[in-house]
């Protein structure tokens, strides 16, 4: 019986650094962005009509201008910015129909 135990505690643990050892890899496959990258995504949102929101948005990361934002909150801030106008009916056209 405390064969099998340990047999199965030897598993748990050979199964838990596997699963550390993937969260590692995804961790790398994480896509990167420079402070250019976002600044000119987020002027492009700007200019599109979304300027209180992308403020908004710089906000939530603790920071009251873009400079201020740490860098490893890029890629959630892309990510973020990227959804402003997805499923608005009112963005884009003009109103008339």
């Amino acid at each position: 019986m405390r064969e099998v135990a340990e047999l199965l505690s030897g598993w748990a643990d050979d199964m838990e650094k596997s699963l550390e050892a993937e969260k590692e890899s995804v961790k790398e496959e994480v896509v990167s962005y420079s402070a250019s990258d976002v600044r000119k995504v987020l002027a492009e949102k700007c200019a599109l009509g979304f300027r209180t929101q992308v403020q908004a948005l710089i906000n939530s990361f603790g920071a009251a201008r873009f400079s201020e934002v740490d860098l490893s909150h890029y890629a959630e801030l892309m990510e973020a910015v990227g959804l402003l106008g997805e499923g608005s009916s009112d963005s884009g056209g003009d109103g008339h129909g």
